[in-house]
């Protein structure tokens, strides 16, 4: 027997996935999202790759990657059931950016949920007993880069310019440019440095990172995230 769950108790049941268990069923298109300054709206396309199973997907931009938090994009629609073995796009619209800084991006978040979705319980069968039956949903959040028109340079431009310099520490990298950068990997001297914290593992405009490490010699090389979701390779020799 079944019964009816509350809002409150299936918000609780939410659980957050990988994007490899994503592909086995709901997932986005997409492993970022640019909006150039002016456009009326972008899109981002849902899918859900299972064979009889729908869900009903909600989708929001938020501030802050670990919380939703009010931004200054509306998705529409915000609420929609996406049918199995199907895609759906979903628009999405600025309100007013005019607050946003036009020296350089900001980033926000398109954070999905899609929950199961199933038939109402037979009103019939429920008794006051009835134990009530929690279905999991799951979720995907992936980076929306707002981008003034003015800017100079380009993404790629960032990604190579990279600067690097010894510290007392360690290694210091620089982004001089007006763009993010997202690293998939960085070594040096062969050996891979870890990106455990936000600021290692996306770089701000005109921000830094430092890694500590111990010896600081050899060849540097990072690959970056571009804004189709692949990846570009670079390379630099300390002095």
């Amino acid at each position: 027997m079944s019964r009816f769950i509350s809002p409150a108790l299936f918000a609780t049941a939410l659980l957050t996935v990988s994007a490899a268990t994503q592909a086995a069923g709901f997932g986005v298109d997409a492993t970022r999202l640019i909006y150039p300054q002016g456009d009326a709206s972008i899109s981002a396309t849902i899918r859900n790759t299972e064979a009889s199973t729908p869900y009903l997907v909600k989708a929001e931009i938020s501030r802050s990657v670990t919380h939703a938090k009010a931004a200054v994009f509306d998705v529409i629609p915000p609420l929609v059931r996406l049918n199995a073995g199907s895609t759906n796009q979903l628009r999405i619209v600025a309100r007013d950016v005019s607050h946003l800084p036009s020296d350089r991006e900001s980033v926000f978040y398109f954070r999905t949920t899609a929950i199961p979705a199933s038939q109402q319980p037979d009103m019939t069968e429920q008794t006051e007993h009835a134990k009530g039956m929690v279905r999991f949903g799951v979720g995907a959040i992936i980076k929306l880069f707002y981008r003034p028109a003015s800017l100079p340079g380009s993404s790629h431009d960032a990604q190579r310019d990279l600067k690097f310099s010894r510290t007392a520490k360690g290694i210091q990298v620089s982004n001089a440019s007006p763009y993010f950068v997202s690293f998939a990997s960085i070594s040096v001297g062969g050996k891979a440095l870890p990106l455990s914290t936000p600021e290692q593992k996306m770089i701000a405009p005109y921000a830094t990172a430092e890694w500590a490490i111990s010896s600081v010699k050899g060849t540097v090389k990072w690959k970056t995230i571009n804004d189709g979701g692949g990846v570009h390779a670079f390379s630099h020799q300390l002095p």
